[in-house]
């Protein structure tokens, strides 16, 4: 046993404990991480926060960098590093905690992508609906700030999916599909998801209240359903196959589509199918959405044969 996980045994207090001082690790490395990014982009890239605005029409490929850059870091220091460090204290090895050695059957690993595949038209229709939500009048103030919110989110997109080569399409793949993919499920169903389950006594409800925080904790109001079903989904593969890499693997190739799309045809081309469904398109979505859910059912099964 490592000195520090003697000083803070989390694994072994009680749940509110676990997650009060959880929170207390983000902030904490979040901050840090927010400053060193901050700092070090300025020693590398010459620019000092505020200089560059992303809805500056002359940005160069040196901003284009800086930003993939920040978004890199504070990604790092949001999400992968305080899971590792949450991990640590409440095992003393991030490994055990996590579960990393653990790998997954390929029989599991090919139904977590078919699922992400056929969930696809499903989320595209939320998309469309959640979209169309207008809130009350006395909240004007707030559904102005969530679609500024969206403006910024949807023009960020545009930047950083941006790529003339195939070196840069790699790159991007790392930056926006391979790091978010992992620092989230590591952080989200890894740590808090065990997290609540001990807390509510109920892993239906962890699975619930964490994909609740993963869609808001992403500040896109006009995505919050489809991100909300996402969650939902990654949830309960780590719920029943009890293997983090599956929920990671999914949620990779859930940023792995659009990002390869958005490749060949253009981020705008993608992001217009959105605009193109319809109410009636729910009976078309309903069908791959019922396969999907028979594939959770079977990961599931899976799972319980595994373990």
């Amino acid at each position: 046993m490592t000195v520090y996980s003697e000083l803070i045994p989390l694994s072994s207090r009680k749940p509110l404990v676990q997650f009060v001082v959880s929170m207390l690790l983000i902030l904490l490395i979040s901050a840090a991480g927010l400053l060193i990014t901050l700092l070090t982009a300025w020693l590398i890239f010459g620019i000092v926060p505020g200089e560059v605005d992303i809805w500056q029409e002359s940005l160069n490929a040196k901003h284009i960098n800086y930003f993939k850059y920040l978004q890199t870091f504070q990604h790092l220091s949001m999400f992968l590093l305080p899971s590792v460090a949450i991990a640590f204290f409440m095992k003393g090895d991030a490994h055990t905690y996590l579960g990393l050695k653990n790998k997954p059957g390929l029989t599991s690993v090919s139904l977590s992508i078919l699922f992400i595949i056929l969930i696809i038209p499903l989320n595209s229709y939320l998309s469309w609906f959640n979209a169309r939500l207008d809130l009350p009048g006395w909240l004007e103030g707030l559904e102005n700030w969530m679609t500024n919110k969206e403006s910024q989110s949807e023009r960020l997109t545009i930047i950083l999916m941006g790529a003339g080569s195939v070196g840069a399409l790699l790159i991007n793949i790392i930056i926006v599909a391979l790091i978010p993919a992992v620092g989230e499920e590591f952080l989200y169903r890894g740590v808090l998801q065990e997290i609540f389950t001990g807390w509510l006594k109920s892993g239906d409800m962890a699975v619930i209240l964490t994909a609740l925080l993963f869609s808001a904790a992403h500040l896109q109001f006009y995505g919050f359903l489809p991100r909300f079903i996402l969650g939902l989904g990654f949830g309960y593969i780590y719920l029943w196959s009890g293997n983090i890499w599956l929920p990671v693997l999914a949620h990779l190739v859930n940023n792995l589509i659009p990002l390869i799309l958005s490749y060949f045809m253009g981020w705008e081309n993608v992001n217009r199918t959105m605009d193109e469904f319809s109410a009636r398109d729910i009976f078309i979505v309903a069908i791959p959405a019922l396969i999907a859910l028979l594939i959770l059912f079977n990961i599931r099964k899976e799972g319980l044969r595994d373990n």
